[in-house]
């Protein structure tokens, strides 16, 4: 009798847990995919495109954009909700790998999150506007010693990796290179055109339709080879500084309390959604590099700049509040 019990119990449970579909299908409730962005930037645009073919895979998928405190809301909001995979956030790898080192206040940290797949890669550049004479890299190093004080670099927001590349690039050069933070990228933008800042440090896509133009000059980017469709431009590495080699990616994240079933369902689905034409065709024309990273990849590559960032933002002394 006692053996019987114990079998009828094993099979309630059973049964009960074949009745809990969170935990053993991901599609049986609503996909959330929170993007801490505003509708229209880079990262929304990349989270709909997301949605879209998840959505073709049979999962009812929505975009919730939860801007403020610098893409940080929407991460507590996904860590807040419940594990079951149905909560996931969109958001560059640098708030995984450079926030815990910058805010002091953060309220996670990498062992919060569970990497499930990259959609995509990015390289950051430094471009000069018009109110600078250097047109390579060496005569702008040249020109910031011959003038000091002059020398300084917008980007989008301070504590990211832009910010941060600025800073190893003026040591290694040995040059006073100042940083300016901007709130986003377009108020940089306009300055920079208008010849208001000597530099700008952002993502490469933000700079390459105006040094076509000739409105720029992008002087170096952080890939690790030069780019067909910008001839002439070198890499940070090719010009004798390869600790400029710099990249990250658009992740999408769940809780790192996520069954592992139902993360494995995630990550085989969001990999095929990121290596779908569709995605493909709309990655490259943000003139983003369309490289996909599955979970284990992407935790390594994560961890890896975690560990790189740290000693470098500690060296600057900078910390933000939230």
């Amino acid at each position: 009798m006692t053996h019987r019990r114990h079998a009828l119990s094993f099979i309630a449970a059973t049964s009960l847990l074949a009745m809990t579909p969170s935990w053993v299908n991901a599609q049986a409730k609503p996909l959330k995919i929170l993007v801490g962005y505003p509708a229209g930037g880079a990262v929304d645009v990349v989270a709909r495109q997301v949605a879209e073919e998840m959505r073709v895979l049979g999962y009812n998928a929505i975009v919730e954009n939860k801007t403020g405190a610098a893409g940080q809301l929407a991460t507590e909001a996904m860590l807040a909700a419940p594990a079951d995979g149905s909560t996931v956030v969109l958001m560059p790898g640098g708030n995984a790998t450079i926030f815990p080192h910058v805010y002091p206040n953060l309220r996670y940290s990498m062992a919060d999150l569970k990497p499930l797949a990259s959609v995509c890669s990015f390289t950051f550049a430094l471009g000069v506007g018009p109110g600078t004479p250097a047109k390579t890299l060496k005569e702008f190093v040249d020109w910031a010693k011959a003038n000091p004080g002059k020398a300084s670099y917008g980007t989008p927001g301070a504590g990211t990796a832009m910010h941060f590349m600025g800073v190893m690039f003026g040591r290694l050069a040995g040059i006073d290179f100042q940083h300016v933070p901007y709130r986003g990228g377009a108020a940089a933008m306009t300055d920079i055109l208008g010849g208001n800042i000597p530099a700008l440090a952002t993502t490469l896509p933000n700079l390459v339709t105006h040094h076509k133009s000739g409105k720029l000059r992008i002087l170096a980017f952080s890939g690790d080879q030069p780019l067909p469709g910008l001839p002439g431009v070198s890499t940070f590495k090719q010009l004798g500084y390869p600790d400029l080699q710099i990249s990250e990616v658009f992740g999408l994240f769940a809780s790192s309390k996520t069954p592992a079933p139902i993360v494995a369902e995630l990550e085989k689905a969001m990999l095929s959604a990121a290596k779908s034409p569709r995605l493909v065709a709309a990655i490259e024309k943000l003139e983003f590099d369309s490289s996909v990273l599955n979970s284990a990849d992407l935790s390594r590559q994560l961890k890896a700049d975690f560990e790189r960032w740290g000693p470098v933002i500690k060296a600057t002394g900078y910390t933000a509040d939230k």
